[in-house]
């Protein structure tokens, strides 16, 4: 199994975006799949930087048409590490891989957060090793410089409802709190939670659980589609705890295949780590989309 240190060592002989361009054309000869990758920096140490700089937003499907031209389309192996992000990004990129692949293979080879789990749950097979994780798919909303779950911004009203109404004396303190929420979210935040349910509900039979019985996906979908059956949204679901519920194979038993993902996940963070880049979406071609930021 390649380590970051052994990668960095041949990293340093080139750049790291070309390494990492060998690495790709490396597994595509191995698999033989159109291959992409999209890695973000959200788990490197770097300067403070916005969120939709390394979460899933709209333009990302700018760089995904970017890497599917060219390519055959009969079959696509995903190598994913994000933290998640915009909920409606996510659902059209997911619509456009589903349009484009008949067949689709989702590795991941550290993690796959939120949307990140959206899209695998999107996947005919997933990919993971005892070194990976997935967590809660319910949806995000942005506000100010960061993503939260709808559901915790439904918990906060109900929680102030309940506290007032025990006690009126509370309403300016959770007034000044609630403010900070923008007006109709938590309208929004209801629709968007009962929607993602039938979504992924509807996602899953049509993909990863193909053929299961619909009150079985219904149990899968309810056990992924909530944080607070998580401890938080940012808990990992991890490989173990997903056999027998999503068509799931562990990474870690194909060791060729492994090494190579492995090499693209480790040269992605030390890219990262290198240079502005923030985000890449790149194919075995070597066409890549890079969303970069330097703060000023």
């Amino acid at each position: 199994m390649p380590t970051w240190d052994k990668v960095l060592e041949e990293v340093d002989k080139l750049n790291p975006l070309t390494y990492l361009k060998g690495c790709m054309d490396q597994i595509f000869k191995s698999t033989g799949r159109t291959t992409i990758s999209y890695m973000s920096a959200f788990s490197v140490i770097k300067p403070p930087v916005p969120s939709p700089f390394h979460s899933i937003i709209d333009q990302d499907i700018q760089g995904f048409m970017t890497c599917v031209q060219g390519t055959d389309k009969s079959a696509l192996d995903l190598i994913i590490h994000t933290p998640g992000g915009d909920y409606e990004a996510t659902k059209r990129i997911i619509s456009y891989l589903h349009q484009t692949f008949p067949n689709i293979r989702v590795i991941i080879p550290h993690l796959a957060m939120s949307g990140g789990t959206l899209i695998a749950c999107a996947s005919d097979e997933i990919l993971m090793g005892p070194y990976s994780s997935m967590g809660p798919t319910d949806p995000q909303f942005f506000l100010k410089e960061g993503y939260i779950p709808v559901q915790a911004v439904i918990d906060e009203f109900n929680l102030a409802f309940s506290e007032v109404s025990k006690d009126p004396t509370k309403a300016l303190l959770w007034n000044e709190r609630l403010k900070q929420i923008p007006f109709g979210r938590l309208k929004a935040a209801i629709v968007m939670q009962d929607n993602s349910t039938k979504y992924l509900i509807d996602l899953l039979g049509k993909r990863n659980c193909k053929g299961k019985p619909q009150n079985e996906i219904e149990k899968i979908a309810a056990y992924l589609n909530r944080h607070d059956q998580h401890s938080s949204h940012g808990q990992g679901i991890f490989l173990n705890d997903l056999k027998g519920k999503l068509n799931i194979s562990d990474l870690h038993q194909d060791k060729e295949l492994e090494d190579k993902v492995l090499s693209i996940y480790h040269t992605a963070t030390i890219l990262f780590q290198k240079t502005t880049a923030q985000k890449i979406i790149i194919n075995h071609l070597g066409r890549a989309h890079i969303n970069n930021y330097t703060p000023s």
